[in-house]
């Protein structure tokens, strides 16, 4: 391919990807420039104008510069062709002998004879089940059937980073690999082209997942393409810079989609993302980690609940009110699983050393919390412990407050009272219950790998039915250990032994903590 490319075409330069979107002449310059949009935005130096004068525009701002067409520009290969060159070793005639070293690169040399009957076996391409084609410079398709006749069996396939243009090319590509199920296409950059339907329909018939993180799809270019996919069930739109999801239910109205990660974007309004995600009938589970979500108001409109889903992630956003947290069973009546690390509702405040117990209390459905199961017993003291601290605050604001006040700021406070058998007016029965239900616990950080006497503690107070998982995680909190931070748990007995607790299921009563109980955590910095 001696011939310049065109605008449109995908190129690698130096070791990065880039889109052409401008071929000729440069004012006060000579000879032929291309202007390249680069994937990586720090590669580039402009958004396309030169001298005040614009040749090309840019998605991202100062992501695009001009080269000289040249060898080192990079217009990729054939499908087949990165196939055989990863998958397919060279062949060196079948009375050749060859040397071979066993074991390490110090181990006994020896003398093998016809290796290529070995090879010849592992390059029969046609039992290819799983193909990983990342990085490789794909970019076009072959010659019509001879991807079908070398490789039918393809079931999982990895073209991300790749130089497809558009999703005509992915379309010829598929199309030949029938029982195609797992197609990634991450950190790729497609046209917006018009879609060829003919080819298109009959192109992922089979195809179950689809990875599209970090390739700058909109929401809705995204729809469009899955509406041919009859069989899709988990798509990945992560990292996108995604702002919006653009309401459309036309193309999703039949949608088998039942899980969507739109992990790393920049999405807000929680009422908008709920109107987008509700037309897919079956949504199971959502990732929405590291957004910009900052509320989630009341349910005003009953046709944007989300009645499937039962598995969300939010953290890493900026929810700071506990009335999200009140709202969110509204809009996700059947929840079961949510992850919440991250948000400032956990991490600062007066309080966040309940907001584990305050959370299951307010979601009846939730079964398990930032990876953690919700046993039976944890429901019902994290419930008596909320309904403790109701008591405590309406007592404070006994005079300023009325039930109906109360209630709009505790909506499940009725129903847990009825269920728990509690009433405001036994206030001093719920006062005790608040701290007769915690136990105070003596922990310490060490920097070694076993612990031994130390003579300052920090207190803190924990329910006894807080799993040992979750309790690491709030001595972490506490003693500021690092995230990377390896961390074992000592109990120091009757006797004055230390004990490692490593049983992370069992909670805090099983393993015979009480208050008073000291705790050593030996950090290991990785």
């Amino acid at each position: 391919m001696n011939s310049l490319p065109l605008v449109g075409d995908r190129v690698s330069y130096s070791g990065y990807l880039g889109t052409v979107k401008f071929v000729g002449n440069v004012k006060n310059t000579t000879g032929t420039w291309l202007g390249i949009e680069w994937d990586d935005p720090d590669r580039g130096k402009h958004d396309g104008v030169k001298d005040g004068k614009r040749y090309f525009s840019c998605r991202i701002p100062n992501a695009g510069s001009f080269i000289r067409p040249s060898v080192q520009v990079i217009r990729g290969v054939s499908f087949l062709q990165a196939l055989k060159a990863k998958y397919v070793e060279e062949l060196y005639g079948s009375t050749s002998q060859e040397k071979v070293t066993l074991g390490s690169s110090n181990g006994v040399i020896v003398e093998a004879v016809n290796l290529d009957k070995i090879r010849n076996k592992l390059a029969n391409l046609g039992r290819i089940r799983e193909v990983s084609l990342e990085n490789e410079f794909v970019s076009r398709v072959d010659e019509p059937g001879s991807i079908r006749e070398t490789c039918p069996n393809v079931q999982g396939l990895d073209l991300s980073a790749s130089l497809l243009s558009t999703w005509n090319v992915v379309a010829d590509i598929a199309v030949e690999l029938p029982v195609l199920q797992r197609l990634a296409l991450n950190r790729n950059r497609f046209a917006e082209v018009p879609l060829d339907t003919l080819k298109i329909t009959n192109s992922f018939q089979s195809l179950t997942d689809l990875q599209l993180n970090g390739s700058l799809m909109s929401w809705r270019q995204m729809q469009h393409v899955t509406s041919f996919m009859p069989k899709l069930v988990s798509v990945e739109l992560g990292n996108n810079q995604l702002c919006e999801l653009e309401y459309d239910d036309i193309h999703n109205s039949h949608s088998t989609i039942r899980n969507l990660n739109l992990e790393g974007n920049k999405c807000k309004d929680w009422t908008c993302i709920c109107r987008s995600l509700c037309t897919y009938k079956h949504l199971d589970r959502v990732i929405l980690t590291s957004n910009e979500i900052d509320s989630i108001p009341p349910l005003t409109d009953v046709s944007f609940v989300l009645k499937e889903l039962k598995h969300i992630s939010l953290s890493a956003n900026n929810i700071k009110s506990w009335n999200d947290l009140d709202a969110l069973p509204m809009w996700c009546p059947s929840l079961t699983s949510l992850s919440m690390i991250g948000n400032p509702l956990v991490q600062s405040g007066d309080e966040v050393r309940y907001s584990r117990p305050f959370i299951i209390a307010r979601i009846p459905t939730l079964e398990i919390l930032d990876s953690t199961a919700v046993s039976a017993r944890e429901r019902t003291d994290s419930e008596l412990l909320y309904l403790s601290y109701i008591s405590r605050w309406f007592n404070l604001r006994e005079s300023k407050i009325s039930i109906t006040q109360l209630m709009r700021e505790h909506p499940r406070w009725k129903e847990l009272s009825i269920k728990h058998g509690t009433a405001i007016s036994e206030s001093m029965t719920h006062q005790d219950r608040l701290s007769s239900k915690l136990i105070e616990v003596q922990v310490q950080k060490m920097f070694a790998p076993t612990p031994s006497e130390i003579s300052e503690w920090t207190s803190i107070r924990v329910l006894p039915t807080m799993s040992l998982k979750v309790f690491e995680l709030k001595i972490r909190k506490t003693l500021n250990i690092e995230k990377d931070s390896r961390c074992s748990l000592w109990l120091k007995m009757s006797d004055g032994t230390w004990v490692e607790l490593t049983d992370i299921a069992h909670d805090l009563d099983w393993l015979g903590l009480e208050s008073g109980s000291q705790i050593i955590c030996c950090v290991t910095v990785q």
